[in-house]
């Protein structure tokens, strides 16, 4: 008997890896970067408020949602377009704008899901080189850029690196990508970093028809389980993005959630500067341990041991996840030296300091 065959083989990427956490006494999850202060005031309370109301369909065009954002950041509804995070999103742009024999085009080391987003859809996946550091070469992004090219995706900062490209390299790229290639800027850990840099991003997108900025309430918002997400752009590209996305995609609880947590500005920066300080004690106790730290801006930690044996990240994700702490490692984005750390509370961040010290001490002999 045959079987159907498929276009993607079933081992394909995957932005969560699975780790086997058997015999742990409790779990830290230190590799999906959730923020462990929790979601912003207010949400849990509006939840259950809105909880007897589950039997009945949200609102398609989350209405009260964009408007809460809009009113925020200053920003028209009308050309706000929201998500089942933005991962659905960025999605929705590759199936709008990309077809099987295109290319999308992103600098290498970027988010796993650019990637993905181009297999789906039989397009090429192709990464311009990187300068020193993980920082992104603007010239080599450009120099990338092919008739075949159709879209072209920026994380800023990046996930795993961390890294944060300056605005004003930003809006050189905007200016100087041909118009008819859609530009992705990615402002998935945007909260991180500071607030003008947020409002520079829809600035250029202002500016620019062919640029989209996606956003999401799954990190500093701490709404990672109600998977809301949300985009700015010209509104033609919104009508566009309206017409691929699921309909009843951002289901009401979530919208209920990602309305009051956009209003609570003041705990967003609480928690990019308690992330701040917690990222900057973790480097600074990695250092010490004689790791290297690639410079992040988001919340985690990007680092590797220097003269490790080659396998020494993968085995030592395996052996702290039998104490309880997921970390990730990152052969799938061709860094198999390279570990992501979340940042998190002190105590948890010291218990997985001690397991990892032991494993830094195995790798020295």
């Amino acid at each position: 008997m045959s079987l159907p065959v498929p276009y993607l083989s079933a081992r394909t990427l995957t932005v969560v890896k699975k780790i086997d956490t058997t015999g742990a006494a409790r779990v830290v999850n230190l590799g999906l970067n959730e923020s462990w202060l929790g979601s912003a005031p207010g949400v849990v309370e509006a939840i259950r408020e809105a909880a007897p109301n589950v039997y009945r369909y949200a609102d398609p065009n989350c209405g009260t949602m964009r408007a809460a954002i809009g009113k925020q950041f200053n920003l028209d509804p009308a050309r706000i377009v929201c998500g089942n995070g933005s991962e659905e999103l960025l999605d929705a742009v590759g199936r709008v704008y990309a077809r099987a024999g295109d290319e999308i085009l992103f600098p290498a080391y970027s988010f796993l899901q650019f990637a993905i987003v181009a297999y789906r859809l039989g397009a090429k996946a192709v990464e311009a080189p990187l300068g020193a550091d993980f920082s992104v070469d603007v010239d080599a992004l450009l120099a990338a850029v092919t008739p075949a090219t159709r879209v072209v995706f920026l994380a800023n900062p990046n996930n795993p690196t961390g890294s944060v490209v300056p605005m004003d390299e930003v809006a050189r790229l905007a200016r100087e990508l041909p118009s008819h290639i859609v530009l992705v800027l990615d402002a998935a850990y945007a909260e991180y970093v500071d607030p003008a840099e947020a409002v520079a991003t829809f600035e250029i997108a202002d500016h620019h028809p062919n640029v989209i900025v996606t956003r999401t309430f799954s990190k500093a918002y701490g709404l990672a389980s109600a998977r809301a997400g949300w985009a700015y752009a010209y509104p033609e590209v919104v009508s566009a993005l309206n017409n691929v996305r699921g309909i009843g995609n951002v289901n009401g609880l979530a919208q209920v959630a990602a309305t009051v947590a956009v209003g609570e500005q003041e705990f967003v920066q609480h928690v990019r500067a308690r992330t701040t300080e917690e990222r900057e004690y973790l480097e600074g106790e990695l250092r010490k341990l004689g790791f290297e730290i690639s410079p992040s801006a988001a919340n985690f930690a990007f680092v590797r041991l220097p003269g490790a044996y080659a396998g020494w990240a993968q085995a030592t994700v395996a052996r702290l996840a039998r104490h309880g702490f997921i970390i990730r490692s990152n052969e799938d984005y061709g860094l198999p030296e390279w570990l992501r750390i979340s940042i998190a509370d002190r105590a948890d961040l010291d218990e997985m300091l001690g397991l990892l010290r032991i494993e830094v001490r195995a790798a020295n002999g």
